[in-house]
């Protein structure tokens, strides 16, 4: 006891404990400036371990140096021993510059592999959201100007835009960037290069649309970013009899401008004149206007409008896809179940095919049935490949593609897809948003949430994205922020607060593992009388400290063949539950067999 005293105060007197108690304190206010300062210049929150380990590296030099020196207002100097009296020579030594210039070489080196490790985290994980170098044969066609001087024509003026993009998407040897991220530059202020810039292209297209009646006039400007030339412009005019007509001519004068070479089947297909009635077509346009607006009673239109397209033009294919890929979109947010999509999405995508058998856009919605409602992998492989060989500037196809590699195993090729999708709608929260859910199936969490976060406050009243958010801050500890976005995720993903209110009366004392355990189990007895995604359900037992039950809901999942269950094998389940004999058996089943022997290992 008397020895240990001793210790003590040896300790004191050398001001141990208040140099630990100072380096605490100036230790724990780095990381808090980090924390604040790294999302603000694009470095993830895992980045801040490399701050944590760099701290406790350090302590044993700050440790050496308060038991070998003091700090006085003369200067540096050794610390006197106890034994000796005060005449003692206290100053610096050639021996106590070597240790001095030790001690801080060490610091140094820990400083200096930590920002080296900070540095590398920042672009560690998927590339960029956008690419350094233009492409030369990159293009975008902004919001054309409705000169109609009707306000309700807005949506066919949109149609224009979209199909004009279709058209071009077609072409293989153009970069055309998706509609969504050109829609922020309508009545734009911003300057011809400050566009391209954002959307990172060479070249843009802007124009007008005139319609009175049955007559359609479209005037065109084809210009060059870097220098603000205007290259081509031109009046395409034609009765609305031959929308589909004009379209094709549209689309040939402006790959004739811009001088790019295509291949003998793009040729025939910008040849091919097609015809529809033109009511069924101004149908289907409201029907796309209203279906890009993403909320319910938008959705509720949309279907109103392609079902009078059929009904006015039962042989009009893209009326049959609009309804198949808003089939599918409500059964993937779980407001059908998997059996009402089952009997209903998948026909409507093959009826589209059966009248026209080159649809990239039906070819894309059916790769995306076969995937999230049937567990079809072979053949959704090979419609996926076909839509993008259509349709080689379609976005959308790659990022669901990009998905579909990852829960294969085929990391880098979803990687390759990802970027794609990126360069070619950059501005577009959807895309985004799946790309931070591409971020959190590869286990980047801290850019996950990060993205996620960018998504919402680019696009506020966005639904998607909240369940990124669920699963990734629930992997960080950061628990407040998991029942934000949990309780988000029930509110306004699914539109229904039964998951949300049972996760707050829980989540009383900070315990979200006794909030996850009740909501599983209020939401079980809900999917009674309910629909209630199972998978949802396995979620919260995992999070709830319960394998056994977890892995009941996911066989339930995948019995029920539920949207979200090909995403089993790169959710962040826990290790009891991913290395459980029976999770490795379902995902056998399942025929994900990458992930079922990489758990096993």
């Amino acid at each position: 006891m008397a020895r240990l005293q001793q210790i003590l105060a040896e300790l004191r007197r050398r001001r141990l404990f208040r140099t630990v108690g100072i380096y605490v304190v100036t230790a724990w206010v780095a990381v808090q400036v980090a924390s604040l300062v790294f999302p603000a210049i694009s470095i993830p929150d895992t980045a801040l371990r490399y701050v944590w380990i760099a701290c406790i590296l350090l302590l044993p030099l700050v440790l050496i140096f308060a038991w070998f020196y003091d700090v006085t207002g003369g200067g540096l100097v050794r610390t006197p021993s106890s034994k000796v009296n005060q005449d003692v020579d206290l100053t610096l030594h050639r021996s106590d510059l070597v240790v001095l210039s030790l001690l801080v070489l060490v610091g140094i080196a820990i400083t200096w592999q930590a920002t080296t490790d900070i540095r590398n985290s920042a672009t560690a994980s998927l590339p960029a959201m956008t690419s350094d170098e233009i492409d030369p044969n990159s293009i975008a066609v902004l919001p054309l100007e409705n000169l109609s001087g009707d306000a309700e024509q807005q949506y066919f003026v949109s149609g224009m835009q979209g199909a004009l993009i279709a058209g071009l998407s077609r072409i293989s040897a153009l970069k055309v960037t998706s509609k969504t991220s050109t829609l922020r530059f309508q009545e734009s202020l911003l300057t011809i290069p400050e566009i391209a810039s954002q959307l990172g292209v060479a070249k843009l297209i802007e124009g007008s649309v005139y319609r009175v009646n049955d007559q359609i006039r479209i005037n065109l400007q084809l210009i060059d970013v870097q220098t603000e030339r205007l290259l081509w412009s031109q009046d395409f005019e034609n009765d609305i009899q031959d929308v589909l007509r004009l379209q094709n001519e549209v689309t040939q004068a402006i790959v004739e401008q811009v001088k790019v070479t295509i291949s003998p089947l793009e040729a025939a297909q910008l040849r091919r004149v097609s015809t529809v009635n033109p009511a069924a077509y101004d149908a289907f346009l409201k029907g796309q206007f209203y279906v890009e607006r993403f909320t319910p009673q938008d959705m509720a239109l949309a279907e109103q409008y392609f079902r009078q397209s059929i009904d006015l033009d039962p042989g009009y294919a893209l009326s049959h896809f609009g309804l198949a890929k808003l089939c599918a979109f409500r059964a993937q947010a779980g407001v059908i179940t998997p059996d009402e999509a089952r009997a209903t999405c998948k026909p409507l995508a093959e009826r589209a095919l059966e009248l026209e058998n080159n649809l990239a856009e039906a070819l894309f919605t059916l790769a995306g049935i076969l995937v999230w409602q049937e567990y079809n992998w072979e053949d959704a492989d090979t419609a996926f490949n076909r839509a993008i060989e259509i349709s080689p500037s379609y976005a959308e196809a790659r990022v669901f593609y990009s998905h579909y590699l990852t829960l294969m195993g085929r990391t880098n090729e979803a990687n390759e897809q990802m970027q794609i999708a990126l360069d070619l709608d950059p501005l577009n929260p959807f895309i985004k948003g799946l790309y931070g859910a591409q971020l959190m199936m590869i286990q980047d969490f801290g850019n996950a949430t990060r993205v996620i976060e960018e998504v919402f406050v680019s696009s506020p009243g966005s639904g998607f994205g909240y369940g990124t958010l669920w699963w990734s801050y629930y992997v960080l500890g950061d628990y407040d922020a998991t029942i934000r976005a949990a309780r988000n995720y029930f509110r306004v993903t699914r539109g229904d607060p039964t998951g949300a209110v049972a996760l707050e009366e829980a989540y009383v004392n900070g315990d979200y593992r006794a909030a996850a355990l009740h909501a599983a189990e209020v939401l079980a007895e809900f999917s009674n009388t309910a629909n209630v995604p199972a998978i949802n359900i396995g979620m919260l037992y995992d999070h709830g400290g319960n394998v056994e039950k977890a892995i009941d809901w996911l066989e339930i999942g995948f019995r029920e063949r539920v949207p979200n269950g090909p995403y089993m094998g790169v959710l962040p389940y826990s290790q009891a539950v991913r290395s459980h004999p029976r999770f490795i058996n379902l995902l056998r089943e399942m025929k994900l067999d990458y992930w079922a022997d990489f758990y096993s290992q």
